[in-house]
């Protein structure tokens, strides 16, 4: 019985660290939404500007979906303005998330860059905002989850303090069949850009 309560001894202070270690974050309940968001440093963003132009027709209002990659569609192109990054945080990651639909099996590359801001209403194709360094090409497909683009590096790319980040997405009309982009006009599922910070 002695050596008993000697190794409870023992073995006390391994106990009263974890359950320092539970206090600090390292219990297995259920953690609230709040705290999950604050740990994870995730922030997702809808567009505050949404905007789009085809070389083969006036654009007019935002419709519910876009054509691209089609050879009807024409060059498309889609302009994002998302809200500035937060100071003093570092960027891990970003992602531009699309809702596509078309044929099954339908993919399209496509090219995406830094823009400069859009000047008066996105009408016709000589409407377009300049393309900036750095771009990226890309790859959409109809599989039917959300496309996630890997946009860190163009999230990353030096710009002023406070000034928006403003993406360019184009597409050739080089596919039989086009995919369609939700813009979120009608209800559905609009672009988001999802970051991961520290």
């Amino acid at each position: 019985m002695a050596g008993g309560r000697g190794w409870l001894r023992r073995a006390a202070p391994f106990f009263g660290l974890c359950c320092a270690l539970g206090l600090a974050g390292c219990h297995r309940g259920k953690p609230s939404p709040s705290s999950v968001s604050e740990q994870s440093g995730r922030s997702v963003l809808l567009p505050q500007r949404l905007g789009w132009l085809s070389s083969e027709r006036a654009s007019g209002a935002l419709p519910s979906a876009v054509a691209l990659g089609g050879k009807a569609s024409g060059r498309v192109l889609l302009y994002f303005e998302f809200a500035a990054s937060p100071p003093g945080r570092r960027l891990l990651r970003a992602e531009l998330v699309l809702t596509v639909s078309g044929a099954p099996g339908t993919s399209i590359g496509v090219e995406l860059s830094r823009a400069e801001a859009a000047r008066g209403e996105l009408l016709s194709w000589s409407d377009q905002p300049r393309a900036r360094y750095p771009r990226l090409s890309a790859q959409l497909s109809s599989d039917g989850e959300p496309v996630r683009l890997d946009v860190t590096e163009l999230a990353r790319a030096e710009s002023k303090p406070g000034e928006p980040l403003r993406l360019l997405l184009r597409a050739e009309p080089d596919a039989p069949e086009p995919l369609l982009i939700e813009t979120g006009a009608a209800g559905g599922a609009a672009p988001r850009l999802q970051a991961y910070w520290e």
